[in-house]
């Protein structure tokens, strides 16, 4: 019904699998090219357009000159728009003239002029407020030039060899080069801007120069990799952070909505004014105290840093979308009577790797940008942490100060805040790995049938295991970090009172007691070790057992089941999917128990209330109030 529409929009037909597929010179129609390839460029500029604008509003930066790149866009942006309304006019003049005119032929150039024209406004927007490249319109420009390759091979070997269909041949031959020549032109970054909120540095990070093309390959790292290859690296070789995630940026940011959150959970007084009519006096009483409510720096960490958080899990969802492209894609390659039979035109086998390269080259890209976005908003979410930490440690009041040592307060800032870094990584993989195994099921059960549950058993069998070795790690994590403070804050007394140990000759002493701590430390980490060894490799024999009961089980179950090709790579592929997901869980759960067990010292949480990074994972059991964490103002 839906081609019938589209078939009275073009006067013609929408779609022909018998030109298309069933074919060994394979064709797409002439409605096909002039509205699908020409309308999807088109809706994604406009879709994600707001995404632009966000970036666009929130630039910290402004007035990039003139120069020849960003005006040889708008000059070759201002041919398209001319092009494409003298196309509309060319459909017009047909029309009037009584040729038969589609409807295709007059919304499909009107759709080009106002997406061509917004195009150029994005690119005097992007040079005004300071934006040196744009993601969005190279992915544009890109999209619409594969999709007009299609269009533009049909106008050499169809279009012009026929007389009636000069003008269209003309009119492509011009257009598609100039789309070629925006391409390109996006490949490269503007010239600096002239103004920058941000202060200047001695050696700025090529990264803030880097176009779009550049960052997603990350060809701006280069030349310092090549250096290092040659040279070892020095301390004058590195550059300076990105501005972006700097203290000075990051942590204004998180104070922002950590103090929100401080305000929402005070239990101080409110004051309040009332008005006497009779006397014409104001008087102002003090509130009721609101009663005590929790308070944790995790709403104020997902404000901060969760736009970018969510964005990286979006790379994320993509990334596991096609990773199952692959196995879909090889499926009819070898199937019966397939490709691989050579039952099938040759350029569908061409087709078929082509789109296996193209999946895999743009899944790894997908996954580094996602590396990258999440290692960033740990970095930041360390700074802010670490920042924190500091300034709270420098208003800690006498009291706090007795319970709570120097070397504890730095092992927060030091060992337990990168561990928040080390987990952000991989915090997506708790909706990510069952999401994985999930889809590699369904699709497993597509293949090999009832015959899945038999390795859908083995996994299930190995999750108790999984936990109660957890749970064993967790007691190990308790006592070692017991051992660990208690060590800290011997050797803590005894730097402190060096000179009365030397003087009695109390070393022997002291040194007895501190090494009787790091033997019970030892003896537990010896422990941890043996249960993580022990959960590593039953974990990565999973996907194995996994993999050879579900092909076992299919074998036996019934005489007529024979692994073919077909079968055995498409369930191989499959199963391999399964094997990182499954050798992750445990490694996700044993660093989530390190990192919620990172200040279980009663002492520590109690200096530094909500603060302390125990409660950012655990704050429904933990609370505080303003009177008990002041920050910027006076000590608590």
């Amino acid at each position: 019904m839906a081609n019938g529409a589209m078939d009275g929009f073009c006067n013609s037909t929408f779609w022909d699998a018998n030109l298309t597929w069933y074919t060994a010179d394979p064709e797409l129609t002439p409605c096909f090219q002039n509205t699908v390839l020409v309308w999807v460029p088109c809706l994604f500029l406009w879709v994600f357009s707001p995404l632009e604008t966000f970036y666009i509003l929130h630039s910290k930066m402004r007035n990039i000159p003139w120069n020849w790149l960003n005006i040889t866009k708008l000059v070759m942006t201002g041919v398209l728009v001319v092009l494409s309304i003298i196309d509309a006019g060319h459909a017009v003049h047909r029309s009037s003239n009584g040729y038969v005119v589609s409807s295709a032929d007059f919304y499909s150039p009107l759709i080009k002029i106002l997406t061509f024209t917004f195009s150029g406004i994005l690119i005097i927007y992007n040079r005004v407020r300071g934006l040196r490249t744009s993601g969005l319109l190279f992915l544009f420009w890109l999209i619409l030039a594969v999709c007009g390759a299609v269009r533009y091979r049909y106008e050499l070997t169809v279009s012009s060899n026929e007389d009636d269909k000069l003008f269209q041949f003309v009119s492509y031959m011009i257009y598609y080069p100039v789309v070629l020549l925006m391409l390109l032109l996006n490949c490269f970054a503007d010239a600096p801007p002239r103004f920058s909120e941000y202060p200047p540095v001695e050696r700025p990070c090529p990264e803030q120069s880097a176009s779009f093309l550049s960052k997603t390959f990350f060809t701006w790292f280069d030349p310092l990799a090549w250096k290092g290859f040659r040279t070892p690296l020095e301390t004058k070789d590195l550059w300076n952070m990105n501005p972006e995630d700097t203290a000075s940026e990051v942590v204004p940011l998180f104070d922002k909505h950590w103090q929100r959150t401080l305000r929402k959970s005070s239990n101080m007084p409110s004051p309040q004014a009332t008005f006497r009519k009779t006397s014409g006096n104001v008087d102002i009483t003090s509130g009721k105290r609101r009663k005590k409510c929790q308070a944790s720096v995790l709403p104020a960490i997902c404000k901060a840093f969760g736009p970018t958080f969510i964005f990286g899990s979006i790379l994320k969802l993509v990334n596991d979308v096609l990773t199952f492209a692959s196995p879909q894609i090889l499926n009819p390659v070898l199937e019966d009577h397939g490709v691989y039979e050579g039952n099938e035109p040759i350029w569908k086998g061409y087709l078929y790797a082509i789109l296996m390269l193209v999946t895999a080259c743009v899944q790894t890209l997908v996954l580094s940008q996602y590396f990258n976005r999440m290692f960033i908003v740990g970095l930041r979410i360390r700074t802010a942490l670490i920042s924190t930490i500091y300034r709270k440690a420098l208003r800690m009041s006498n009291s706090a100060r007795k319970e709570s040592t120097v070397g504890e307060i730095v092992n927060l800032m030091s060992v337990d805040a990168q561990r928040f870094m080390d987990l952000t990584a991989y915090l997506n993989m708790i909706w990510s790995a069952p999401l994985q195994i999930a889809l590699a099921l369904y699709f497993l059960w597509e293949t090999l049938g009832p015959s899945v549950l038999a390795g859908l058993a083995v996994m299930i069998i190995l999750i108790p295991i999984n936990g109660v070795v957890a749970n064993r790690i967790k007691t190990l994590q308790i006592r070692q970090m017991k051992n660990k403070d208690e060590r800290v804050k011997l050797m803590n007394e005894v730097l402190s009172g060096i000179k009365v140990l030397k003087l009695y000759a109390w070393e022997p002493s002291f040194e007895s007691q501190i090494l009787k701590i790091r033997e019970k430390e030892i003896k537990v980490l010896k422990q941890a070790a043996y249960l993580n060894a022990g959960t590593s490799f039953i974990w990565s024999c999973a996907p194995f057992l996994v993999s050879l009961s579900s092909l076992a089980t299919y074998v036996l179950v019934d005489p007529s089941h024979v692994l073919d090709a077909e079968k055995a790579f498409v369930s191989l592929s499959l199963f391999n999917i399964i094997r990182m997901p499954i050798s992750a869980l445990p490694f996700l759960i044993i660093m989530m128990i390190q990192v919620s067990l990172v200040t279980f010292a009663k002492n520590v949480s109690r200096a530094f209330g909500s603060l302390s990074l125990f409660n950012i994972l655990r704050f429904p059991s933990v609370y505080v109030t303003h009177a008990d964490i002041t920050y910027g103002g006076a000590a608590s």
